[in-house]
């Protein structure tokens, strides 16, 4: 009888150490859910950085022209946008106001 109280004893033991081990694989796993893309980025910002090189002169006056071209392309787009759609404005915003003083009038 004392032995076999021993083993149930060695089983119950062996039980909260198989839990434990489940509990800490599953705490590791939600460490390693959140490591893990941060590791990947790491790695991959590393690699860029190191691909990476110093643009010579002419590849950075061809980047600087570009960008103010782009600049001042959508400074026109803008300003025809802008140039067209005042008078329409106008047009919707001044016949409210007629209409406003038409109706205040004849209330007079």
């Amino acid at each position: 009888k004392q032995r076999s109280k021993e083993k149930a004893g060695e089983k119950k033991n062996r039980r909260r150490q198989k839990k434990k081990k489940k509990k800490k694989r599953r705490d590791m796993d939600a460490i390693d859910s959140v490591v893990d893309p941060l590791r990947d980025f790491a790695k991959d910002s590393i690699r860029l950085v190191k691909r990476c090189h110093k643009p010579d002169r002419k590849e950075f006056t061809k980047v600087a022209v570009r960008t103010a071209i782009g600049f001042v392309v959508m400074g026109f787009v803008g300003f025809f946008v802008k140039l067209i759609f005042i008078p329409i404005n106008n047009i919707i915003v001044g016949a409210t106001q007629k209409a406003k003083d038409t109706q205040v009038s004849s209330m007079f």
